[in-house]
């Protein structure tokens, strides 16, 4: 059982109901490592009396397994470098969270849920975190699940939404109408809606709404990238984080991971009412790759080598089409990871995560001093 849970390390989630077992495995390396090592231990000393050659296939397949189990750790300690060096929090911010330190726990935040309507009338629900200890505004975070645009809520990445309004943001979780049975643009359209009310409603919420930045993952993360580079957004906003984003769905239609545990073709389909040849406008309109041009918000994207729902080749083009219209844009590849690193509580890609956000967020929003 150990050694197939670390052959999950390399392994692809060939289906949607592996994905999780991978996802955990990968991200929690260390711990199987040191269990591997626990069980090396335990196995010389069952096996002292056993066949030399038993007892020495049982050794080498452990520390083969610890060794594996390792490999994740050894390729996050570049990544964490690249963190500490490439984002650095503003001179009135908190310190800045190591990335390979634990997520902070979040006694101090207050949680409540707001019920509110889409663009349509439909009803939909707010998560709201904030931190009753701060002394000034909080600057916002808005942020968007994912779900490839048919399902989540706004409970998903509670954890770091918890975490982010006990650093001192007041973090809006919102929510949108889901594909099939509601077709683009009504996602973009609720999201924007959510992002207004946020805005209106920040003073009463002790939010600073001069200072907004979108956090989304995965179909969360395109919506994010959507609603802040859609010209008509005003005001803009201050920042967007992406992890694991969508960028051009034409792209992503006609080039599917491999394996593809959620069928990304019918899941684009569904959002759009259909293929790129029946909806070439609406394609084009839903894609954040069509909206690049100076003068964007600054950009954060997150996402894995090893992706498997989006493809990493995605977010790489959109980090080169960000460089080269001169916006500033900071992407962060974790080689080890799939999609959704940043859900597992405690494991690698949270912690990197939590660290890489709090600083960019800080060096992008930060305007006065932390309590």
């Amino acid at each position: 059982m150990l050694v197939a849970l670390v052959a999950m390390t390399v392994l692809p989630g060939w289906t949607l109901a592996m994905l999780p077992l991978a996802l955990a495995a990968i991200e929690l390396s260390p711990l199987l490592a040191l269990v591997a090592l626990l069980w090396l231990v335990l196995s010389w000393w069952l096996l002292r009396r056993s066949n030399v050659v038993l007892r020495a296939m049982m050794i080498v397949a452990l520390l083969a397994a610890t060794a594996l189990a390792l490999r994740p750790v050894r390729q996050a300690m570049p990544v964490a470098n690249l963190v500490r060096e490439s984002l650095s929090s503003s001179p009135g911010a908190t310190s800045a969270p190591d990335p390979l330190a634990a997520m902070p726990a979040a006694p101090d935040v207050d949680e409540r849920t707001i019920q509110y309507s889409g663009a349509d009338g439909s009803p939909l629900t707010m998560r709201l975190f904030t931190n009753p200890n701060a002394r000034t505004l909080h600057p916002i975070v808005v942020a968007i699940y994912g779900g490839a645009w048919r399902a989540g809520d706004p409970s998903q990445g509670a954890r770091m939404s918890r975490a982010l309004a006990q650093h001192g943001y007041l973090v809006a979780a919102i929510d949108y109408r889901h594909a099939p049975s509601a077709v683009y643009p009504a996602q973009i359209d609720d999201v924007r809606g959510s992002i207004a009310l946020v805005r209106d409603s920040a003073a009463s919420w002790g939010g600073d709404q001069a200072r907004l930045a979108l956090l989304g993952r995965s179909a969360g993360g395109h919506l994010a990238e959507l609603a802040a580079f859609m010209p008509s957004e005003r005001p803009p906003v201050q920042a967007v984080v992406a992890l694991y984003a969508p960028w051009d769905l034409v792209a992503g239609y006609r080039d599917p991971p491999h394996p593809d545990p959620v069928d990304a073709r019918a899941r684009i389909a569904d959002l759009l009412d259909g293929p790129p040849d029946a909806r070439p406008t609406r394609y084009h309109e839903a894609s954040p790759s069509s909206y690049v041009r100076p003068g964007l918000p600054p950009t954060l994207l997150l996402y894995g080598a090893r992706d498997h729902l989006v493809k990493p080749e995605f977010n790489r083009a959109a980090a080169s089409a960000l460089w080269a219209a001169n916006d500033r844009v900071v992407a962060i590849e974790l080689p080890w990871s799939e999609h959704g690193f940043d859900l597992v509580p405690g494991g690698l890609g949270e912690r990197i995560a939590y660290a890489a956000i709090v600083r960019f967020l800080d060096a992008s929003m930060i305007a006065e001093p932390r309590p």
